[in-house]
């Protein structure tokens, strides 16, 4: 478990102490590092942009007396169905883009983990900070702004991204930073961009985008760990919550060092 903020500031307890998940994926993000935030603020609206088969949620529904909204058009599983007797979620079916309009309440939190380009990404949060469907305070996190997605787009349905945001792409796997394997690479099932950088490209390019349009409204900060998480807190420009994002900047930046750590160890242990 991941000790306390606090512990991290005053270093009053041994490194060893920390214990980083290694392979993060977002459900390992949201139990490690989401949770134990939502437990000290008190957080009890969730909604959740990519679902998958519905891990990150199970993990969420353990904390207490929490509404939980998924927003998933149910490719990998039929969520309704999963969480048809939990009175606590509601499963709204479809893209993101089409179910943000017409989503109601505040939420204290907003998980993205849906499709991985900046098109998709940079109008989810345009749609949630116009309709103000984040309570001042509250946070946004963002599953995959580092490598491979941070600086290159993904589709799941490219049909759904107007032609002209559109990236070249191929349905190959990724083996470098600007280059698409013929067999084999990550995630070569999916509709990868054929290059990577450049403007209007990638997850991490979408934030910083939205942040340009906002620059006094948020706070940003990212765990360059497997992937990346990216954290955006909607600012109530009061002093303590900068000293409290700055604490949430300390941790991510632990996460990142142990991580790496951690990793090396296991490096040098194999055979």
């Amino acid at each position: 478990m991941i000790f306390p903020l606090t512990n991290i500031v005053f270093g009053c307890r041994c490194l060893s102490s920390v214990r980083i998940p290694l392979g993060m994926s977002m459900h390992k993000f949201v139990r490690h590092f989401i949770m134990p935030l939502a437990m000290r603020r008190g957080w009890r609206s969730f909604c959740e942009i990519g679902a998958s088969t519905g891990r990150s949620t199970d993990h969420l529904l353990r904390l207490p007396n929490i509404s939980h909204k998924i927003i998933d058009p149910c490719l990998d599983a039929n969520l309704l169905l999963k969480y048809l007797d939990d009175s606590r979620v509601t499963v709204l079916r479809g893209n993101s883009l089409d179910v943000l309009p017409k989503l109601t309440g505040i939420c204290d939190c907003f998980i993205i983990d849906g499709d991985h380009n900046w098109y998709t990404v940079l109008n989810e949060l345009r749609q949630i900070n116009q309709r103000g469907l984040l309570r001042p305070g509250g946070m946004i996190f963002l599953h995959d702004v580092g490598w491979p997605y941070g600086r290159r787009d993904m589709y799941y349905q490219p049909h759904t991204i107007p032609s002209e945001y559109l990236q070249e792409y191929e349905c190959k796997g990724i083996i470098g930073e600007n280059q698409l394997a013929e067999s084999g690479g990550a995630n070569r099932h999916l509709f990868n961009a054929v290059h990577e950088g450049g403007a209007r490209n990638g997850v991490l390019t979408a934030v910083e985008d939205f942040i340009a349009e906002h620059p006094s409204e948020y706070h940003f900060c990212r765990v360059r760990l497997q992937n990346g998480l990216g954290i955006l807190q909607y600012r109530r420009k009061r002093s303590f919550e900068d000293i409290a994002f700055f604490l949430i900047r300390i941790k991510a930046a632990m996460y990142e060092t142990y991580g790496l750590m951690r990793d090396l160890v296991f490096r040098f242990r194999a055979p």
